[in-house]
């Protein structure tokens, strides 16, 4: 199963300036990649890029802020067959994810996640991916880092499919 995760660091008034990818092949990591943004036309060449190969399913933590961020610059489609290049989705959102499974908690920002799931794992790959100054969070690659972590965490021990629209 491929699978991509992803976040940006933006607006939809600025647009996206940063970009954070991992690629993985059945949880496995393949790829990360961190790619700061100067231009629309740069950007949507990258997503273009990004998309020749469609995942089988995209992981964000509050998937509607990229999924907006995304229909900004290329055309959204839930069609199938000769569209799916232009597809964005399904999505598998890690914070809706963590409501639905952990409903005692009091927040599911990705930051408070990260700190009581996966605070090692995510800063030993952090220290081994991501810049110096980029190791925290709102930073594209260490937000990416962080949903990914947070999505394997659960993948082998529950259903993952009910997790993804």
């Amino acid at each position: 199963m491929q699978i991509l995760a992803m976040d940006f660091e933006g607006s939809l008034s600025n647009g996206i300036r940063e970009i954070g990818l991992i690629k993985s092949e059945n949880s496995t990591i393949v790829s990360l990649t961190e790619q700061t943004i100067r231009n629309e036309n740069e950007c949507i060449e990258f997503f273009k890029a990004v998309f020749k190969k469609i995942p089988d399913f995209i992981i964000s933590h509050n998937v509607p802020t990229e999924r907006n961020l995304l229909k900004k610059y290329l055309p959204y489609s839930n069609a199938t067959g000769t569209n799916r290049g232009m597809e964005w989705g399904p999505w598998l959102d890690t914070k809706e994810m963590y409501k639905i499974l952990y409903p005692q908690l009091e927040e599911y920002g990705l930051e408070h996640l990260t700190n009581i799931f996966i605070k090692e794992e995510s800063s030993v790959l952090a220290k081994r991916h991501c810049r110096k100054n980029k190791r925290t969070p709102h930073n594209a690659l260490y937000d990416t880092i962080c949903a990914f972590l947070l999505y394997k965490r659960l993948a082998n021990i529950v259903n993952i499919k009910q997790f993804i629209r």
